[in-house]
């Protein structure tokens, strides 16, 4: 096991909860932590984390939203440096429709480990509804 698997699940064969056996669900786990979680969220290492939330109330496109490229690639450089990064910031739909419109913008994350041949990507939304 290397980690618990999240949403948390009580399991009586492998201790208190279920964990990750896969190697590849185990990056796709830290990627999705690493981008979600907010600098200063954790105890005794507050530098680490993007926190794609913090621009949910950003304007676009302000300068914050903008660095979030940046952003992503230094958090990834220093905690998970064997994943190669791209990002991408989507403001329209497939029809071409403003997601801006909607208060709405999404972050495309592809990542890939090439020590594994493993690629995979995943669409974190930044939206603000009332």
């Amino acid at each position: 096991m290397f980690q618990p698997k999240y949403p948390l699940e009580l399991s009586d064969i492998e201790g208190a909860y279920a964990g990750i056996k896969d190697l590849k669900e185990n990056v796709k786990q830290n990627v999705r932590f690493l981008l979600l979680t907010s600098p200063g969220e954790w105890p005794g290492h507050p530098e680490i984390g993007v926190g794609v939330k913090r621009f949910l109330f950003s304007n676009y496109p302000s300068p914050e939203i903008l660095n979030i490229h940046k952003k992503v690639k230094e958090q990834f450089s220093r905690y998970l440096p064997f994943v190669e990064i791209e990002t991408e910031i989507i403001d329209k739909d497939e029809s071409g429709i403003s997601y801006i419109d909607r208060n709405e913008v999404k972050l495309v994350v592809r990542y890939a480990v090439p020590s594994l041949n493993f690629s995979d990507s995943m669409t974190l939304g930044m939206s603000y509804t009332l």
